[in-house]
Order: structure tokens, then sequence, then C-alpha cells
């Protein structure tokens, strides 16, 4: 099939299947005239790539998974992968303990900001929410 044809059938842009090729992710064969030509074995490539998209791993990691994906054994891609995907889940774990914190910051600046007196002057350095502990600890 031809890369429209494949971008079709898969939902990935033509674009995104030229760069993986350059990437190494995809092989193409070619036509006398220079068409790409895709068989039934890259649109479960695809599927794999982007199962591997959806589960936070970079494209590099992708082709490394791809390499022991092309020798054979599916035991050897899962214990590859396994590492890779602890890995995602640490940092995600990571981060959503980073945006907890701050969402503690931005709760107590908003209570600090609830907090200040309706004043009809000048707004000056006593009633900006900027002065609340939680911005001062944030920084």
């Amino acid at each position: 099939m031809r890369i429209s044809q494949l971008a079709k059938r898969s939902g990935v842009p033509a674009s995104t299947l030229r760069f993986y090729e350059t990437l190494g992710l995809l092989a193409a064969q070619r036509t006398d005239s220079g068409y790409r030509i895709y068989d039934e074995a890259t649109v479960e490539r695809l599927a794999f790539i982007r199962a591997a998209k959806r589960v936070g791993l970079p494209l590099e990691e992708i082709g490394e998974l791809l390499t022991v994906w092309d020798q054979g054994a599916c035991v050897d891609v899962r214990t590859r992968l396994r590492p890779m995907m602890t890995a995602r889940l640490d940092e995600v774990t990571s981060r959503i303990g980073e945006l907890r914190a701050f969402a503690d910051v931005l709760t107590d600046a908003l209570d600090h900001l609830d907090a200040l007196p309706d004043r009809a002057t000048p707004c000056d350095a006593s009633c900006s929410f900027l002065k609340s502990p939680a911005r001062q600890e944030h920084r």
C-alpha cells in the first residue's frame, strides 16, 4: 500500500510516517517511480509504535524495542519494556507529587487573596498576594 493508504488506514499522518522512516522506525520499499510501498507488517508495527507512545515512551526507546521486536521473541520485548514502563511510572508519580505541592501553593495564594481587604485606594505592597508566605516558599 502507498503512504496515503497507510496514513488513512492507521490514522497516522503521512508526514509522521515519513519522519518515522527517517528515524529508522519504519521501512518502505520503493516503486520504480520512487513511491513508498508498505506491507501489512507495517500496520502492525505502527500499532506497536502507537501503543508505546501512549504509555509515554520516547521514540528513541521505541526504536530500541522495535529492534528487539524484529528479532522475534515476545518475552524479550516484555523483558526490555518492563524497566522502561517502570521508569515512566516513577516519573509520573514524582510529577504528581510536584503538582500536588504546587496545588497547595495555589490554594494558599487564593486563600490569601480572598482574605485581602476590599479597598478603594490604589494597591500597595501590603495588599499584594505576591507577599503571601506560600508565594515566597515556592521561589
